[in-house]
């Protein structure tokens, strides 16, 4: 029988090879792009376990404030565990979404959303309510992987579906490699928004997989994107069969060497 992961080992999965894995590398180009105000409200919407608003917290002074939201009750409850063991008091967690905060409007000095793992439908969302709850003039940073990530991926899946005869799927296969947005697409939604001086900041981040059963089965990618990249093949079997083709290919085309994707790590930043 397959062991069906509870909301509590997901959220200590993603605490454990999500945040260090990816998390990090976009908390990180926020440390190089922004300013932090010295004392006001900030709010990081999509907090996940919360390691980043618990820094930001312990390095503000009485007069500031960070609110973590998120939509896992378990993360939240890892994320305030956080807070507590490491006594930062300046840090709160709520229930909320980058594109449903649940905060007020503009009450924020500094406004941070996490868009990283979205699709692409909801962008449009999550600019406008992280425009809504930034105060007049506050900084808007949106995180998100646009365009070109993980072409690498795509180019053997193609191959797999060729291979089975699957060649019928190649158009969704299609539409998945071309519905994320691009860089100027998302510049665009944050105008539409109403932020102003909008600017963007990429990096090209890679993933390294020792094997196909590493890369199959690694935490990132099964749970947070191959679900739904498999999601366009009609039944069990088909996807079955694709997987044991992709590991034949990864496996055979690596050569012994690893086998990588890369990701189009993008900051969208603009003032309210």
């Amino acid at each position: 029988m397959t062991h069906q992961t509870s909301d509590k080992e997901q959220a200590f999965l993603y605490d454990l090879f999500i945040v260090p894995g990816w998390r990090e590398v976009f908390d990180q180009m926020v440390d190089e792009e922004i300013e932090v105000p010295e004392k006001g409200r900030i709010l990081d919407a999509g907090c996940g376990t919360g390691g980043y608003a618990v820094s930001l917290a312990a390095k503000l002074g009485a007069d500031s404030e960070v609110v973590g939201v998120d939509t896992s009750a378990e993360r939240l409850e890892l994320a305030r565990g956080k807070a507590e063991v490491q006594k930062v008091k300046r840090v709160s967690f709520e229930s909320g979404s980058p594109e449903a905060s649940g905060q007020a409007a503009s009450d924020f000095d500094l406004v941070i959303g996490d868009a990283s793992m979205h699709r692409p439908e909801r962008m449009g969302a999550v600019f406008a309510e992280m425009a809504r709850v930034a105060r007049p003039g506050a900084s808007v940073v949106v995180k998100l992987a646009t365009h070109g990530s993980f072409d690498e991926f795509f180019s053997i899946y193609w191959e797999a579906l060729h291979d089975l005869g699957l060649e019928e799927l190649t158009p969704q296969l299609e539409k998945l490699i071309t519905e994320r947005l691009t860089v100027s697409d998302a510049e665009e939604l944050a105008k539409s928004a109403g932020l102003k001086g909008v600017r963007s900041v990429t990096q090209k981040e890679r993933f390294d997989y020792a094997n196909a059963e590493e890369f199959l089965s690694a935490p990132l990618m099964e749970s947070s994107f191959l679900d739904e990249w498999l999601a366009i093949l009609p039944d069990e079997n088909a996807v079955r069969r694709v997987r044991r083709k992709l590991a034949d290919i990864i496996d055979r085309e690596r050569h012994h060497m690893d086998f990588d994707v890369s990701i189009k790590a993008t900051l969208i930043i603009g003032r309210k």
